[in-house]
């Protein structure tokens, strides 16, 4: 072996050692999440832009990114990112842990954009591979209200409280507005009550149970000043607005 053959070996050895010893594609999407984790989405976006540039199958790193800038409300970019997700999801014969969340995700997306219909899709395939997270059903409970109508919706909130074992007092506040809407007004106390005897402090539940109790008599008498000024004092903003019109 000559002197320049020796030469451009031992350069090849040089390179192969700094190449090797860069962050990987996974070992950035982890310093990507990191960053997501402390809310710095901007941060967050350029370790998953490195981590997509190291391996452009990257999945979780699409999944991340998207999340970043659904975060930053830059929901047309997040849509993409979910998107490619899913494209190479649907490519790989490997099996994906938590392939849901690149659908919820993108459901997530389509109802801030409005696109209630596309949301219910993306929530239903979610469903189809993992049916055991109850916040796909809350938000297609959510969806739902939009496009299949206050009877599915109202399903999908009860299948909700049942997987997070009744826990959950979004859930049972989502509901009782649902009921409301359909003026089942005893219903949508009921759930309000359950939403409250799990948070006392609940603020928005008062306020809820408060229009709950006036859509079913009629008026705003004193039971429902009542508890329109606990809300109030619990901070809810649009019970003093409510209190300065009916109550004064």
């Amino acid at each position: 072996m000559n002197i320049k053959q020796t030469t451009n070996l031992l350069i090849f050895f040089i390179m192969l050692v700094f190449t090797s010893c860069g962050p990987s594609s996974e070992d950035l999407t982890n310093q990507g999440k990191k960053k997501l984790s402390e809310n710095k989405f901007k941060e967050a976006i350029s370790l998953f832009d490195a981590a997509i540039k190291e391996n452009a199958s990257n999945m979780d790193a699409y999944n991340s990114r998207g999340y970043a800038h659904m975060a930053l409300e830059e929901y047309s970019k997040a849509n993409s990112d979910f998107s490619k997700a899913i494209d190479i999801y649907v490519e790989t014969e490997e099996d994906v842990p938590n392939a849901y969340r690149f659908y919820y995700n993108r459901g997530n997306v389509k109802r801030f954009q409005n696109d209630n219909k596309g949301a219910v899709i993306d929530y239903t395939q979610a469903i189809q591979l993992d049916a055991t997270i109850y916040d796909i059903y809350l938000n297609r409970g959510l969806a739902n209200a939009e496009v299949e109508g206050f009877t599915a919706s109202v399903q999908d909130f009860d299948k909700a409280i049942d997987l997070a074992n009744g826990s959950d007092k979004r859930i049972f506040l989502h509901k009782a507005r649902i009921l409301m809407l359909s003026k089942q007004f005893d219903l949508a106390i009921a759930s309000l009550d359950k939403a409250i005897a799990l948070d006392p402090n609940y603020g928005e539940a008062y306020y809820y149970k408060a229009l709950s109790l006036s859509g079913k008599v009629g008026k705003a008498d004193e039971k429902v000043c009542k508890m329109l000024a606990m809300s109030e004092s619990l901070g809810y903003a649009e019970a003093s607005a409510a209190l300065a019109k009916y109550c004064n």
